[in-house]
C-alpha cells in the first residue's frame, strides 16, 4: 500500500516538473526589417523559409513594408536564427534605423 502511494506520488511530482519545464518556454515575436523584397513571391519566399523552421508558430511578412513579423518558441530557435534563414533566402536582413537625437548648436 505505502508503495502503490509513493509510485503515486512520484509519478505526480514527475508530472508536475513536465509542466514547470513546458511552462518556462515562451512565446516571443519579433519585427525584422529586411532589404530586398519586391513582390508577393518574394515575400512568400520568406514566409515559407521561416515556416519552415523548428519554433516558428506563425510569420507575416510584408514586400511592401519591407518587414516580417515572428512568432517563435524562444525555447527552441532564437531571432539570430530567423535573421539567418531570412538571409539565406537571398533577402538582406537590416537593422531598423533610429532617429537621432542630436541637438544643433
Amino acid at each position: 500500500m505505502l508503495k502503490n502511494r509513493v509510485a503515486v506520488l512520484l509519478g505526480l511530482i514527475f508530472l508536475l516538473s513536465l509542466t514547470a519545464t513546458s511552462a518556462s518556454a515562451a512565446t516571443r515575436t519579433a519585427t525584422i526589417h529586411i532589404e530586398g523584397m519586391h513582390c508577393k513571391m518574394c515575400s512568400a519566399s520568406v514566409t515559407k523559409a521561416l515556416k519552415a523552421t523548428d519554433g516558428v508558430e506563425k510569420v507575416e511578412v510584408s514586400f511592401e513594408k519591407g518587414v516580417a513579423v515572428v512568432q517563435y518558441d524562444d525555447q527552441k530557435v532564437t531571432e539570430t536564427k530567423l535573421r539567418e534563414v531570412i538571409n539565406g533566402t537571398g533577402f538582406k536582413v537590416v537593422e531598423e534605423k533610429t532617429a537621432s537625437n542630436t541637438v544643433a548648436n
